[in-house]
């Protein structure tokens, strides 16, 4: 994942630490207009090792990623942490979306886990919300910026679409009447959580990009 260089340009790099090809492919999207040569975490090769997801709070688990992302490639590192909230069980799963019914699951069965859980629920009770938390950390062990932002929506009944990944063939956002895998990438980017986090975080972004390019110059 990674941005040209431009025209006699030299870009400052941004490492973005996750692993999940969803992802990858999203923030790609998401960072293409910044003045940035985006990579992944391929990298830091072997010095990554990554952390527990263990964390209260979004919050958390973003700054601990983007902290050891930032300090294994030596650059600074973009981070997030985002969960499915639903009203009907209690906000669960939250923080836990990614490990939902167990470590051995894959996406379709967590989908298939959640719906069971919510076997019976009225349309009127299957409330929700998708949270992301970012987060940009330098080597240095300094929280650069963040930005948090919750998108509420509704449980489908059953599993529509072929786009995105985790819980977005189910997910409905408020007034939509389409769940997130049904959405082309780009109208995907315009209503979701990571989508609307990452143009809250683009100014901070790109004032440090600035600030790179002119402490390397």
């Amino acid at each position: 994942m990674a941005i040209a260089d431009g025209p006699g340009q030299r870009l400052p790099l941004l490492v973005v630490a996750t692993t999940n090809p969803g992802k990858r492919a999203e923030f790609a999207r998401l960072l293409a207009s910044l003045p940035w040569k985006v990579a992944d975490l391929s990298l830091a090769g072997d010095g990554y090792v990554p952390p527990p997801e263990d964390g209260e709070t979004y919050a958390d688990n973003a700054r601990t990623k983007a902290l050891a992302a930032a300090r294994a490639s030596g650059r600074v590192a973009l981070a997030d942490d985002s969960g499915l909230e639903v009203e009907a069980l209690d906000g669960a799963p939250g923080v836990h979306s990614a490990r939902y019914g167990g470590e051995g699951l894959d996406d379709g069965g967590r989908v298939r886990r959640l719906l069971e859980a919510l076997s019976g629920v009225p349309a009127s009770r299957r409330g929700a919300a998708f949270v992301a938390h970012l987060t940009v950390a330098s080597p240095d062990g300094r929280v650069l910026a963040e930005v948090e932002v919750a998108v509420g929506g509704r449980i489908a009944f059953a599993p529509r679409g072929h786009g995105g990944f985790g819980y977005d063939p189910v997910f409905e956002p408020l007034g939509m009447g389409c769940t997130m895998a049904e959405l082309a990438p780009a109208a995907k980017d315009l209503f979701s959580h990571r989508g609307r986090a990452t143009q809250l975080l683009l100014p901070a972004l790109r004032r440090l990009a600035l600030d790179v390019r002119a402490a390397s110059a």
